[in-house]
Parts: structure tokens; sequence; C-alpha cells
């Protein structure tokens, strides 16, 4: 660390081909500087374009510049007191067309100037110049803190890009082939991972098992939860057999509660097992909004009842069977969609607001998957909805649905049974 002298240094800069200011003219320029006296160097703008001259510690330069004088010395000179925030003053016989080529933070006099002006200038140049550092200090501050966030964020999208990559690989956001199930899935994270949590599996050769599971909360905690949520979802017991729905949930509440250790973490669920060939379909919910029966004539709810998962240890979960005939669907969501479809001119408020609208329009998709058969080609136009309302660049919410039934080579051989 270089001492500090107690008093500045005025560097009078001049070209080596040029005379500079007159000792007279200096004297009193010194005189309308005042008390204590800064130290007089007399210096070149050959010497500070070089690479090795150092500006002394609180240091002013006075640039006496002639009319001929205005080129690439003297601008680099000034470029490079500029870029050190130095405290600088050029006296030209031209002050007006100097002034356009000098850079920012320098000032530009006329060599006719007062010389006891000019100290006074000088002076309240170097008053000044200690907020100058002090404000060149904090921005430095600012920015290696800028820098530091920048890398922070970097990192914390990377790992969130992995999380995301596999939070995937265990589970799956697309709908598996089964046979026998004709099925589709909407799955669209508010983020770069999901608090929501589907599975549909074969359990035997005529039922299938279909899972949806919301977690209380966003982003990783929420992502985190619902790997242990699928690692507990047992529904087959030791000999195989198939085990009922609601005796599922009961098994996957006491094992959430004995691991919510934080009392702070639950999730909302429905399990079912739908039988092919019959079409005979048990559910239950657990907190979770009710699934959609979509049939030609009407729209049904499956209502069940049944506490969220995690609080309760000895909670009961109600189960109910219906039963989908050809061209039913049956339709499992996710709460998100109670603000995917905000009603025309909402406003800030009123787009966070829930409505009821994603019931016919779920039923509709439910519908149109059935009256069509490309159950994935109606779904992605359902998403094509999805993106154009008002608020879908800000989802505030996972969205999750499946849209089940059996496929259709089975309702036909169950009716000609």
């Amino acid at each position: 660390m270089r001492h500090r002298p107690d008093r500045p240094t005025l560097l009078l800069a001049s070209s080596s081909a040029q005379p500079g200011a007159h000792p007279l003219w200096v004297e009193r320029v010194i005189c309308g500087w005042g008390e204590p006296r800064p130290i007089v160097r007399r210096v070149t703008l050959e010497m500070i374009n070089d690479r090795a001259f150092e500006f002394p510690d609180q240091a002013l330069l006075v640039v006496w510049a002639s009319a001929c004088e205005h080129g690439s010395t003297l601008c680099r000179a000034l470029d490079r007191a500029s870029s050190r925030c130095m405290p600088t003053l050029v006296l030209s016989g031209k002050p007006q067309e100097l002034a356009r080529l000098a850079p920012p933070g320098v000032l530009v006099r006329d060599r006719a100037s007062d010389p006891g002006a000019v100290g006074v200038l000088l002076r309240t140049l170097h008053d000044r110049q200690s907020v100058v550092d002090e404000l060149l200090a904090e921005q430095n501050q600012m920015l290696q803190a800028q820098a530091g966030v920048r890398a922070q964020m970097e990192q914390m999208q990377e790992e969130l890009t992995l999380a995301s990559q596999i939070q995937q690989e265990l589970i799956p956001r697309k709908a598996p082939v089964i046979e026998g199930l004709d099925l589709a899935v909407i799955c669209r994270p508010a983020g770069f991972v999901s608090g929501d949590l589907f599975r549909v599996e074969r359990l035997d050769e005529d039922r299938v098992g279909f899972f949806v599971a919301d977690a209380v909360g966003h982003g990783v905690p929420a992502a985190l939860f619902t790997l242990l949520i699928a690692r507990s979802v047992r529904p087959l017991d030791a000999d195989g057999h198939v085990i009922a729905p609601a005796q599922v949930l009961e098994a996957l509440n006491r094992d959430m509660v004995e691991r919510n250790v934080s009392g702070s973490r639950f999730a909302t669920a429905v399990y079912g097992v739908m039988n092919v060939h019959t079409g005979a379909c048990d559910v239950a919910g657990a907190g979770h909004p009710p699934p959609i029966v979509a049939r030609p004539e009407r729209l049904e709810r499956v209502e069940t009842s049944g506490p969220l998962l995690g609080i309760f240890e000895e909670a009961r979960f109600e189960q109910k069977r219906i039963t989908l005939r050809p061209h039913d669907a049956l339709i499992v969501f996710t709460d998100g969609f109670e603000n995917a479809f905000p009603s025309a001119g909402s406003d800030a408020l009123s787009l966070r607001m829930p409505t009821t609208d994603h019931i016919n329009r779920l039923g509709a998709l439910g519908r149109a998957c059935c009256e069509s058969g490309q159950f994935e080609r109606s779904v992605e136009d359902f998403e094509r909805t999805l993106d154009q309302q008002l608020g879908s660049l800000h989802q505030p919410d996972d969205l999750t649905a499946l849209v089940l039934a059996p496929a259709p080579r089975r309702a036909a051989r169950r009716e000609a049974a």
C-alpha cells in the first residue's frame, strides 16, 4: 500500500515540442489554490502515455495544449487519466473544438482564463475527489457483488436444470403405453421442477393403477417431496395381489406421517384402479380435486372424503366405484387448473383468483379424446388453448392431468360379450 502524501500533486503536462505554462502563471494558480500549497511537477504528454509512468496519489492533471496539439498524443493521455478517474483540466486555445474530443469528466477551459480562477477550480476538483473515490469504491463493491450474484444464479440455473432432468428420469412426464388403455397426459411444471406427480402402471392382466399427487408448495422442496411420495406408493401386497385404492392411500399416509419430521410437508392425491375389460374403476381421494367422468350426455364428479396426506396417522379414505362405458373418459387433475382459465378482462388480482371454467374445459377435453380416438392430438389442442390464456406466460402453479378410458377394442369386446 503506497503512502498517501499530505499535499496533492499538480501534474503540469505539455507536449515535449511545445513550451508549457509560464512559471509566473503557475505561481498565480498556486495562489488561487490556497494553503496547503500543492506539489508542482512538470511532465510531458509522451511521459504520461508511457506504460511505465505511474500517477502519484492525490494527483491532478493540468494540460497546457496549444492549437496544434489536438492529436492522438493528447487524446491518449486524456484517456489514460480519465480511466483512472483523475481530476483533469485542459487549457486550450480552442476550448470548444477540444471539448468535443475530450473524454467524459475532463474539463476544458480557455488558456486565457484567469490563473487565480483556475487555481480555485483545481482546488474544488481536489476537494470533491474524496467523494468520487468513495463512490468508485462503492461501485466496485457493487460490481463485485453483482458478479458474485450472477455466478450464483448461473450455478443455481445449472443445478435446477440437472434437478429437472433427474426428476424426469425418476418420475416421467410422458404417458406410458399400456395395452387396453387409452391415455393422455398434460404435465406442465410452473418452473424447472414440478410438485405434481402422476403414475400409471399395469397391475395385472385386467387392471391398471393410476395415481396423481400434488405436494403442497412449489419449487425444489415440493419436487423432492414428490420423490418420497413416488417411492412410498405400493399398489401390490407381498403376494402380488392388487390393493384397494383406499388402503393404498392409508399406507401411503402412515408412511408420510412417519417421515414428516418437520410437520410441514403435505400432499393431496387421487389413487384408482381401473379394469380395462369391464370399465369398472375404484377411486379414493385425499383432499384432492374430485376427478371428472366425461360422459356424452353429462359430466360427473367423483367425490370422495379423506384428509390431506401426511397429517393424521390414522386417517381413513373413502373409496367409490364408477363404471366407464364406451365413449366415457375419466379426467384426474391437480388444482393448478383452477387458475388456468381466468375470466375475460381480468386484472392482476383476478388472475390469481380460482374459477370453475376448468371443469367444463377438462370435460370437453375428455369428450374430444373419446370422439376422435386421438387422445394425444386432443391434448395438444387443449394445451394450445392453455397457451392463449391471459397470464399463461406466468403460470402460477404446476398443471397435471390424466385422461383415461378403456381402449375401444376392449369396449367392443365387452359389448359383444
